[in-house]
C-alpha cells in the first residue's frame, strides 16, 4: 500500500465540515422579515397602520405589496393605492409570506451564467411549490400562508449546496464539478443543510422540519404540512417548474396526493389555476 497516496475527502464531507465550521452559510433573511415577525407576534398591538409604517421604510417591498394586493392571484377586486389598505386586504399572514418571499428572492441572484441558470430553475420551483402548497392547503383545510412559506423554503438547502460547490471550486482550485455530481450532492445534502439554514434564520419549527423531511416516506396525517409540500412538489415537477421535470407524472399515483384524498378533478383544476398564478407572482417577486 502506498503510504504517500493522497486521500481526497469526499465532497459531501468537505461541504458538511465547511458549513459546521461556519465558513459556508447563506446570508440571513433581510432584517425587515424578522422585524415584521416580531410586530405581528404582538397580537394586541399589531395593526395595518403599524405594519404599513414599518414596510414604508422598504419602498421596493411596499410597491410589491401594492401590486400583489391588486393582483388576481392575491384576491384583488377593486384597485387600491394605499399601503395600509393593501395590508388589510392581504391580511397579516399573507403580508408576512410575501415579505419573506421578497427577502428570500435575493438569494437567487448571481453574475455567473451557469449559476444563474441553476438559480432561475430553483426560484421557479420555489414559487411554484409555494403557490401549489397554498392551493393544496385551501383544498384540504390547512393554513394557506404557513403552507406557502413551507413550499417556498423547502429546497433552501440546494442554494447552500450551490454556494458550497462554487466555494470549493474557487478557493480550493478543484476541477469544475459536473452537473451530474452537483445533482448528486444536492440529493444527498439539501435536506440537512436546508434544515440547518432555516433553524439559523429562526423560522418556525414546522417550516424548518419541512426542509428536513420533505422527501420522507411513510408519513401519516400528523405530518400534514410535509405531505402538502410533497403534493405541490409533484405538481411543480409535472408542470416543468422543477430541476427534474416529469410532464408525464401521474399525480394520482403520488402517495401524498392519495393520503390527502385529492381527486383527479381537484388536481387538474389546481394546475390550471397555478399556471396563471406562477407567471404573475414571478413577475411581482
Amino acid at each position: 500500500m502506498d503510504t504517500n497516496a493522497i486521500v481526497v475527502e469526499p465532497l459531501t464531507e468537505q461541504i458538511r465540515k465547511a458549513v459546521e465550521a461556519g465558513r459556508l452559510s447563506l446570508p440571513p433573511l433581510p432584517r425587515i422579515v424578522s422585524q415584521l415577525q416580531e410586530l405581528l407576534a404582538d397580537v394586541e398591538h399589531a395593526s395595518s397602520k403599524r405594519v404599513a409604517a414599518l414596510i414604508r421604510n422598504e419602498p421596493a417591498i411596499a410597491a410589491s405589496l401594492l401590486r400583489m394586493a391588486n393582483s388576481a392571484a392575491f384576491g384583488g377586486l377593486h384597485p387600491i393605492s394605499d399601503l395600509t389598505q393593501a395590508i388589510a386586504r392581504l391580511g397579516f399572514k399573507q403580508v408576512a409570506s410575501v415579505v419573506t418571499a421578497l427577502g428570500h428572492s435575493s438569494h437567487f441572484h448571481s453574475d455567473d451564467p451557469a449559476m444563474k441558470r441553476w438559480l432561475e430553475v430553483l426560484w421557479g420551483h420555489a414559487v411554484a411549490t409555494a403557490l401549489g402548497t397554498r392551493g393544496v392547503a385551501n383544498l384540504t383545510g390547512g393554513d394557506p400562508e404557513e403552507a406557502f412559506m413551507a413550499g417556498l423554503l423547502h429546497d433552501t438547502g440546494k442554494l447552500l449546496v450551490l454556494k458550497a460547490v462554487d466555494y470549493i471550486e474557487r478557493k480550493r482550485k478543484l476541477a469544475v464539478v459536473t452537473p451530474a455530481v452537483l445533482d448528486e450532492l444536492m440529493d444527498i445534502l439539501h435536506t440537512e443543510l436546508g434544515h440547518r439554514t432555516l433553524v439559523a434564520w429562526h423560522l418556525p419549527e414546522r417550516i424548518s422540519e419541512v426542509a428536513l423531511r420533505h422527501h420522507d416516506k411513510n408519513l401519516d396525517l400528523t405530518d400534514s404540512l410535509v405531505i402538502r409540500v410533497q403534493v405541490a412538489d409533484a405538481i411543480a415537477r409535472k408542470m416543468g417548474e422543477h430541476p427534474k421535470p416529469k410532464p408525464d407524472l401521474d399525480l394520482l399515483e403520488v402517495p401524498a396526493a392519495e393520503q390527502l384524498g385529492l381527486s383527479d378533478i381537484e388536481l387538474a383544476s389546481l394546475m390550471v389555476d397555478l399556471e396563471d398564478e406562477i407567471a404573475e407572482v414571478k413577475q411581482m417577486l
